[in-house]
């Protein structure tokens, strides 16, 4: 399978084009990848919009019985509200310092 992501000009659109079939447009998409050291982190569209895709990907996981993947976003959603938790503590720290 071969997958291209086509990115106008000026940035502002992109389309997907799957085996040489034509371009079709995009809204959203998130792209992570990471070659040996170098990563990449592309993310299109609106934040709500590509929390759904997110949202959807784990749905589906358990929809297919993925538990590898499942499991991975748990655990990352676990890091995240744990990491947001001590940004928020850290924060009504430095409001009661400062008052």
């Amino acid at each position: 399978m071969k997958i291209e992501i086509l990115v106008s000009d000026d940035k502002k659109t992109f389309s997907i084009s799957v085996d040489g079939g034509p371009p079709a447009p995009m809204d959203n998409f998130l792209l992570l990848t990471k070659e040996k050291e170098n990563t990449r982190n592309v993310v299109f569209g609106s934040a709500e919009n590509v929390g759904r895709l997110l949202y959807g990907f784990y749905v589906n996981c358990w929809r297919f019985d993925e538990r590898g993947m499942r499991d991975v976003l748990e655990l990352v959603a676990d890091d995240i509200l744990d990491v947001r938790e001590k940004r928020e503590q850290t924060s009504q720290e430095t409001i009661r310092r400062v008052m």
